[in-house]
């Protein structure tokens, strides 16, 4: 699998977390462990993001 999939999918799945956390879906007891899925979907989106940065630079060096 490409470097550049792999964080897309990573950032994919942070998506939806947040909007699984923002809509109620997610089973939550509290509103705490609300914004806790969403903080961490956050997290997932940023290393995503981080991980396509790093393999469009691996990419582009490469070329």
């Amino acid at each position: 699998m490409n470097i550049v999939t792999a964080g897309m999918l990573v950032s994919f799945s942070g998506i939806i977390v947040v909007c699984l956390g923002l809509f109620g879906i997610l089973p939550n007891t509290t509103q705490t462990l609300n914004y806790v899925f969403i903080g961490i979907g956050w997290v997932f989106i940023l290393i995503g993001i981080v991980i396509r940065i790093i393999g469009m630079k691996l990419e582009r060096k490469n070329k």
